[in-house]
C-alpha cells in the first residue's frame, strides 16, 4: 500500500479543518440562537415587571384618599373684592362669580351670560359633579410689586407641609401669573391645570412648603379660575385631573361642648 502524497495529506488536513470550522460555526449559531431567545425572555420579563410596577403605582395613588387641606375649594366669594377664606395679599381684587358647576351640565348656572360654564364643560370636564363649585373671574391690580402678590397666603396655616398637591384650573385672559404652581395639563382653549406637587422626601419637605403657590405676576390682569386648593398626597393629575376634594373637620369648626 503506497504512502499518501504530501498533497493528499494536506488536502485531508484542510478538509478536516473545514469540517471542524463548520462544527464550530454550527455551535456558535446554536449558542447565539439560545442567547437571543433568553435575551428575549429577559426583555419580556423586564417589560412585564415594569408594567406591573407602573400599574401598582398608579393603582396605589388612585386608592389613596386625598383630603382637602385648604379652605373654600369651591371658591365662594366673600364680596365683590374678596374670596371667602382666602388671604389674598398685596393685591386689589375684583371678584365676579361667572358660573356654578353642579351635577350634570344641564344643572349648571351661568350667572353672567358669558358662557363660561359651557366653555368649561366643553374643554375641561363634562361629567357629573357630586357637589358644586364656582368659576370666578378675577381682575387684579397689584399694590406692592416688591413682594409676591399671593392669591392665598396660607403657608402658615399648619396644613401646608409634607406630601401634598396644590392645584387649580386657570384660564388667563390678560397679564401673567407665576409661583410654584405651573401648567401641568393643557386642557385646550386656554384652560390649563396649574399645580405644584411635593413629596416628603426629607425633613425639610416634611416641615416646609413653598409660600408662593400662585402669584399675580403682572401689575394688572384678568383670569377665570376654579377649584384652587391644596389636598394631601401626590395626586396623579395627568391621569385623573384635579377634582373637588372632601374637607376634614378642624378643631375650630367644632363648638365647645
Amino acid at each position: 500500500m503506497s504512502e499518501k502524497t504530501m498533497t493528499q495529506r494536506l488536502t485531508e488536513v484542510v478538509t478536516a479543518a473545514d469540517s471542524l470550522t463548520q462544527t464550530v460555526q454550527d455551535q456558535i449559531g446554536q449558542i447565539n440562537s439560545t442567547v437571543s431567545a433568553k435575551m428575549g425572555e429577559v426583555d419580556t420579563t423586564i417589560a412585564q415587571a415594569s408594567t406591573k410596577v407602573d400599574s401598582y403605582i398608579s393603582g396605589a395613588r388612585s386608592e389613596s384618599s386625598h383630603i382637602l387641606l385648604s379652605r373654600n375649594q369651591g371658591m365662594e366669594p366673600a364680596s365683590g373684592t374678596a374670596i371667602k377664606g382666602f388671604n389674598t395679599i398685596y393685591t386689589n381684587l375684583e371678584v365676579i362669580k361667572e358660573a356654578t358647576i353642579h351635577g350634570i351640565p344641564a344643572y349648571d348656572t351661568d350667572h353672567t351670560g358669558n358662557g363660561v360654564a359651557a366653555d368649561f364643560r366643553a374643554t375641561v370636564y363634562d361629567g357629573y359633579v357630586n357637589g358644586y363649585f364656582n368659576i370666578l373671574r378675577l381682575k387684579w391690580t397689584r399694590t406692592n410689586t416688591s413682594h409676591p402678590s399671593r392669591i392665598d397666603n396660607n403657608w402658615s396655616s399648619g396644613y401646608q407641609q409634607g406630601a401634598l398637591t396644590s392645584a387649580c384650573y386657570l384660564k388667563l385672559l390678560s397679564g401673567s401669573v407665576s409661583g410654584a404652581m405651573t401648567s401641568v395639563v393643557d386642557c385646550g382653549n386656554d384652560w390649563h391645570l396649574y399645580a405644584e406637587r411635593r413629596k416628603a422626601v426629607n425633613s425639610s419637605a416634611a416641615f416646609h412648603t413653598n409660600h408662593s403657590k400662585l402669584v399675580f405676576n403682572s401689575e394688572q390682569g384678568e383670569a377665570l379660575i376654579c377649584l384652587f386648593g391644596t389636598a394631601s398626597g401626590y395626586v396623579d393629575l395627568e391621569r385623573t385631573g384635579w377634582a373637588l376634594y372632601p374637607e376634614f373637620a378642624r378643631p375650630s369648626d367644632i363648638p365647645a361642648v
